[in-house]
């Protein structure tokens, strides 16, 4: 015979029962999940935090505010980069890309960030000799059109200078908007180019393969981060691999100060 009185052994065999260590099971449950959740999405944040950071500084802060600005208010405003059905609308039937550029299509795209800004390339990366070479000719281009453009620190990119066209030039109408700044190249980073073109060498640009759209382009939201509208016009110029590819490269920022200044007369 048990010397525990039956009424308290009972209370210990069915303690396993008990409502309050049912609640302590559940709230074990609940912590360990929510525990997973968190350090998984504390480590997807601080990989995507690096990828901004590689992308080296640009228009918005090289931190932690800048990239919370680009990955948690802007990225879900991009849009999609390579249709060019909205050139086919526009009444601009105009082109400063001659018939026979490019000389061929440049084969497969780079993979891009995913961050809206900065835009930036992830691979095909260029060496050292094609990066001086592309800013050997950006001088050149300066210094044989001074009627036409002018050098200043870039007002949209930030940490590089960019091609302006010069005070007495009135400009196209997309001039304003642009705040007057034609062509950059990404010089902190992976040597791409923002120009803005004509429509119809936008879809040419596009379709060939050597740039595609800015995947904040036309998105009203944008002016109230940084203070202006991206034309549909802005386009990225992928990073020239070769000497061969910056030549065809120049070619397209030359039509694009044609077409920010109105004149056919780009040297």
């Amino acid at each position: 015979m048990s010397l525990i009185p039956q009424k308290v052994q009972s209370i210990f065999t069915s303690s396993s029962s008990h409502p309050l260590h049912s609640l302590s099971n559940q709230s074990i449950a609940i912590l360990s999940f929510g525990s997973i959740v968190f350090i998984n999405v504390a480590l997807a944040a601080y990989r995507d935090y690096k990828i901004y950071l590689s992308y080296g500084p640009g228009g918005l802060p090289y931190n932690l505010r800048g990239w919370f600005i680009s990955s948690c208010i802007l990225r879900p405003w991009g849009t999609e980069v390579f249709s060019t059905g909205l050139y086919d609308r526009n009444p601009d039937k105009r082109k400063w890309l001659s018939s026979d550029w490019p000389p061929y299509e440049r084969g497969q795209r780079p993979r891009l960030g995913p961050h809206p800004l900065p835009q930036r390339q992830l691979d095909q990366l260029t060496d050292e000799g094609c990066k001086e070479l592309l800013k050997s000719e950006f001088n050149k281009l300066v210094a044989a059109n001074p009627s036409i453009i002018q050098f200043r620190p870039s007002l949209h990119e930030g940490h590089t200078r960019s091609i302006f066209l010069a005070d007495d030039v009135p400009g196209a109408p997309v001039a304003k908007e642009m705040l007057r700044e034609v062509s950059h190249i990404h010089a902190t980073g992976d040597y791409s180019v923002h120009v803005v073109l004509a429509p119809q060498d936008c879809k040419k640009v596009i379709e060939s393969g050597w740039g595609q759209r800015h995947p904040l382009d036309g998105v009203k939201f944008a002016k109230y981060v940084f203070g202006w509208t991206i034309p549909k016009e802005y386009v990225l110029l992928y990073a020239p691999r070769t000497e061969e590819e910056v030549r065809i490269l120049m070619q397209v920022v030359r039509a694009s100060v044609g077409y920010m200044a109105d004149t056919k007369d780009v040297k």
